[in-house]
């Protein structure tokens, strides 16, 4: 994750999340170094004079458990579902279960209540009515500044929308290779969805001839090879058969890829003749 800029995670930032919802006698089991985003079971909201601190319980640090990754304080105003980052720091793995007690909410008297709470629109605040779930690291103030003084600022995120929207990408490799096209391109270079598709399938079509053809060096170094069987050896043959032996690689990954998934301009016109014939709600 390269927090310099955003992605598609922008659009979709739970389709690498798998959600899991636990009943009464389940458990989910957290491995050593692994963490996992949770949330308090209860939804609360805090008061417009108080802040809120969430405060692990001794019981589960003394396991290794730890309940949250420095987010563990709680605005005035903020409401939804407080979330929790349960991080294993144990050499062992560790069940945890639903409704179990792990932490405790602490509530602070402020001097005199804010002239803007949690959720303000001059706030801009990223949490508003938290169901708990992935970051929206994205959203800060400050990383949207810092991609302006860096100058990467990705393309506007309803070009990305229209593109997902259309693409579905499916094929997970196809998607990754999307993400980092868009990364590398500047909002300026970009004035709508269309263009960047005919940009990016351009490119897929030139990976997709490339992916095809990486076997070709092989078979013809491997037709040499036998060929040279019918002749006397001679010092230079090991040349030969030494390019067979590292060309190989290319065959292997041209069969490994050869079921892969490319948006070349045939893909995209297909794709956009189906979008066209969809029916309109």
């Amino acid at each position: 994750m390269d927090l310099r800029k955003s992605h598609i995670e922008e659009i979709d930032p739970r389709r690498e999340w798998r959600k899991v919802e636990l009943s009464d006698g389940e458990s989910v089991t957290i491995r050593p170094g692994q963490v996992v985003m949770t949330r308090i079971y209860e939804r609360f909201r805090i008061p417009d004079n108080y802040a809120g601190k969430i405060e692990g319980r001794s019981s589960y640090a003394r396991i290794g458990l730890a309940i949250h990754c420095t987010g563990d304080f709680i605005n005035p105003g903020w409401h939804g579902y407080m979330p929790l980052q349960l991080f294993n720091a144990s050499p062992f793995p560790i069940k945890v279960l639903p409704f179990l007690p792990i932490c405790q909410l602490m509530l602070i008297p402020i001097s005199s209540e804010p002239e803007k709470t949690y959720g303000d629109d001059e706030l801009a605040s990223k949490y508003v009515n938290d169901d708990g779930g992935p970051s929206y690291w994205w959203r800060d103030r400050s990383v949207q500044a810092l991609h302006a003084k860096l100058g990467k600022a990705n393309v506007p995120i309803g070009i990305q929308k229209e593109v997902v929207d259309l693409v579905k990408f499916e094929d997970a490799e196809m998607l990754g290779r999307f993400e980092g096209y868009v990364g590398r391109k500047r909002a300026s270079q970009v004035d709508n969805a269309d263009t960047i598709l005919e940009e990016f399938s351009i490119s897929e079509g030139r990976r997709k001839w490339l992916d095809r053809a990486a076997g070709f060096p092989f078979l013809v170094a491997l037709a040499l090879s036998i060929g040279l069987l019918t002749i006397p050896y001679e010092a230079w043959h090991w040349l030969v058969w030494i390019v067979t032996a590292i060309s190989s690689a290319g065959a292997f990954y041209a069969v490994e890829r050869r079921d892969g998934e490319y948006l070349d301009r045939r893909t995209l016109a297909a794709l956009r003749a189906k979008n066209r014939q969809r029916p309109v709600d």
